[in-house]
Parts: C-alpha cells; structure tokens; sequence
C-alpha cells in the first residue's frame, strides 16, 4: 500500500511533523502512534471534493530530503501541519522549507499548539500564513475552497487567524459538528498502516496490524492540568452503532483486529460502553483493545463486559496520591475511588496502568513523595510517571500567564529527579517481578515482547539520567 501517490499533483499535503525533543525524552516513548486526526481531515476533505495526500515525516529516515522532493512532485497549493505544543518547533521547520521550495505554497498550521496558542504561533513562526484553531474539518475545508479563487473574503472565515497589517486577527471559532456520525470514517487508506506500530512497553496494542480510533470528542471534566485548546469542556459523541461499523470496516478493510481508543474518558456515563461492549459480544467479532477510563467511571459489572469484549489493557489518569492535590487540580476523584478501580480491575483480568503527575502548583516535595507511596500501594501493573508541565490551553496555564496562580510549581530539576526515583521504586521491586511472571504465564508472546522493550527503555532512560 502507497504511502504517498506521487504519479500526479495534489491540491493539498497533510504534514505530521516528527516527536519534539520532550517526547523522547520520556521513558515510555510512544513508538509509532496511528496519525488519527490527519486521516480524519484527509477524509473530510475527499468527500469535499479535495485532492489530498498524507505525509508522515515520522516513518522516514531522511524525512527533511525526503519533504523537499514530495513538495517538488505534488506540487500541492496548500499544505496543512498539525503540531502540539512539543513539536511546534518542528512544524515551524517544516514552514520554512516549504517556503524555500516555492514560497507561493500556503503554509496553514493547526493542531493542539495553535489552537491554544493561535496569537504566539504566528508571531513567533512567520512561515506559517494561516492558522486553524477549534475543530478542522469544516474551518479548513473552508479556508481551501477561498484560496481556490483569491477570495478577498478569506479573512472573515471563521476559526483562522492571520496576519494583516502586521497585526494577529483571530476571528471567532467556528461552530463544531455535533453529529459526529455525519463524519467519514479516517482515510486509513491514504497511509501504510503497518508502519504504525507503537512501542511494545506502552502496552498499547496486542496484535498487528492495530490502528486508533475514538467514539468522541472532548472531555467534560475539570482537571486544571489538562489540555482543553480545541474543544473546552463540552463533548460530543457517534453512536455505538457507528463506532462497531468502523470496527467491521478495519477488519475487512484493513485485516485490523487491534485498537486503542484515544478518547481522553472512554467509559464516560454519557456515552453508553455496557451497551457497546454487549454489541461487540453479540456480533462475534475477534478483537482486542485498550483505552483511557477514570477511577470514577468504572463498576464491575462494566469491566466485566469491557473484558468479555475484548478490552485488555486500561490506563487510568489517578496522577495523584494525595487530597490535597487532587484539590488542587481539581481532578473530580478521591483516593479512594483509585483504589477499588484499580483492584476490580485486576480482578476481572484486564491489565492496567496508572499514570501520575509530580509538582502542580501548591504541591511540595513531601506531596510527590506520598503519590510515589500510593502508587506502590495499589500497584497496577505499570505505571507512568510524568515532571509536571504548564501546558498551553490548560486552565493552570491561563492562571499562570494571568499572574491568578497563587502558588508555584516545583522546579523541573526537582521533579525529574523524583520521575526518575519513582521508575526506579516502582519497576525494580517483587511485586512487579511477580506480576509480570503471572503475565508471561497467561500471555507468553505479548509479554516477552513487552519486557524486551520496557527493559530497553528503562536502560536508555538511566543511562541519559546519568550521563546527564
């Protein structure tokens, strides 16, 4: 399968720039993860009418070389870049070298960083011409279809933001689908899908070929941490009809078994995953998948039937070991709510992992070390741990840059040295040693190719630590 058609000219290139630098600094980087919301675009714009082609300059060893060349066959008018906020670097890279190839080719970035950040990236990226921030489809579609004709109007669209006159305009965001189910489903085909395998250690597929999908957008809770740039609090979610569709699509399409859901809370009470769950079960489908819960989300009765169909992995966001900072950060679940979710989950069969967050504002060094305490404690079968960041489109972020922060965070040098203590604590003890035993008991395949690659990394995480 092509991974791009370069026998003809396109009118549009989707760009995925490489992981920024602080991805790879993580123990558990994430290997090579589906490009979800560029397939998502391509498909909208097929269905518009749109010539486009995908270009992952992840999956290439001379992507930069290889960038110039495509640009120079395809000839494209417009080429769209997603960025988050670790890789808008790069995306600002990739602007320039499309400028230097033909500096008449419309640079329009979007993704996580502009969106939450629209007047910065364009003051602080010249090569970028325009900038989408909120949902895509629609705002870029639109922005495409006015560049077709010169239209003097294009500045008034909404849900893009320019320069003019040397000033920043950010128009208002454009109104976002609500009907997710009008969607097509990603343009899977528009990539080579077994390029995309993720890092065995992250536990994030069982079997190839595996791709991602989602049953919704956005999050409906609080955490003042969390990234909330494109879609702020309100969600919207398909069917589970439409979601079991796109299932059998994959497996017919694609021989694809294997998912991860990236939704940020799949097991959300407003969106039905009993029911789903009875559909998959129902259906007799073979497959396996994995995906994001909260502590509070969760009942037996549900993650008994997420496991009779198929769910063999969940990551639970706990982050904290504390009240007082699950106070702080406003996270909606106490500790106690952790506990039993992490027990019952165990208990049923699927495989978790918890993932926790050292040094919001207002915790202390004493706060981090309780967290470490309580991971100990209920002892999921991984564990992430992360150096707290002030991440742009985060609520803690607009408190920092109002100067309403009433406390600091902890120095980043404090925080990655207790990261790195807690890998330690956490991954070097019998109880792990133990549950991975049960594990290669259970599943023998799946979990040496899972310790191979966690024992890799961890050695390549010490080593920098020391060399550092």
């Amino acid at each position: 399968m092509p991974i791009l058609n370069l026998d003809s000219m396109t009118e549009v290139l989707l760009v995925q720039p490489e992981y920024g630098e602080e991805v790879k600094k993580r123990i558990f980087q994430p290997g090579m993860e589906f490009p979800y919301n560029l397939t998502c675009l391509s498909s909208f714009l097929e269905t518009e009418g749109i010539s486009n082609e995908i270009f992952d300059l992840r999956i290439h060893k001379r992507p930069d070389a290889l960038l110039t060349e495509v640009l120079q066959k395809l000839k494209p008018r417009v080429v769209g870049i997603t960025s988050v906020t670790s890789g808008i670097n790069n995306a600002a890279k990739i602007a320039k070298t499309i400028k230097d190839v033909d500096k008449n080719i419309i640079t329009v970035i979007g993704g996580c960083h502009a969106s939450a950040l629209p007047d910065e990236t364009l003051i602080n990226y010249p090569h970028f011409d325009y900038l989408v921030h909120g949902e895509g489809e629609i705002v870029f579609t639109n922005l495409i279809n006015a560049a077709r004709t010169s239209n003097k109007e294009i500045g008034k669209l909404k849900g893009i933001a320019f320069r003019k006159d040397g000033i920043i305009k950010v128009n208002p965001r454009e109104k976002r689908v609500s009907n997710l189910d009008e969607l097509p489903f990603p343009a899977r085909h528009k990539v080579d899908i077994n390029k995309y395998v993720p890092n065995p250690a992250t536990r994030n597929y069982w079997r190839l070929p595996t791709t991602g999908l989602s049953v919704g957008r956005g999050c409906p809770y609080q955490c003042l941490f969390c990234y909330k740039g494109v879609w702020g609090n309100s969600v919207y979610f398909r069917s589970s009809d439409h979601v079991l569709l796109e299932i059998k699509n994959c497996i017919e399409r694609f021989g694809t078994h294997d998912f991860r859901f990236y939704d940020d809370v799949l097991t959300f009470p407003r969106w039905d995953i009993k029911g789903f769950s009875r559909k998959i079960i129902e259906s007799g489908i073979d497959i396996k998948w994995s995906c994001w819960s909260r502590a509070n989300d969760v009942d037996y009765e549900t993650l008994a039937l997420m496991k009779k169909a198929g769910c063999y992995h969940i990551k639970y966001g706990i982050e904290f070991g504390t009240e007082k900072a699950l106070k702080l950060s406003r996270k909606g679940i106490t500790l106690e709510q952790s506990r039993k979710a992490i027990k019952i989950t165990k208990e049923i069969g699927i495989e978790c992992k918890g993932s926790f967050i050292f040094g919001i504002p207002g915790e202390t060094v004493e706060d981090c070390r309780r967290t470490l305490e309580f991971a100990l404690e209920l002892s999921p079968d991984f564990a992430t741990f992360y150096a707290y960041d002030c991440i742009p489109g985060s609520k803690f972020y607009e408190q920092a840059i109002r100067g309403l922060s009433s406390e600091p965070a902890l120095p980043r040098e404090t925080t990655e040295k207790l990261v790195s203590r807690a890998y330690r604590k956490f991954y070097f003890r019998s109880a792990f040693v133990l549950q991975r035993i049960k594990g290669l008991i259970r599943n023998p395949q799946h979990e040496i190719r899972a310790i191979f690659n966690g024992v890799k990394m961890m050695f390549l995480f010490f080593l920098r630590s020391v060399l550092k």
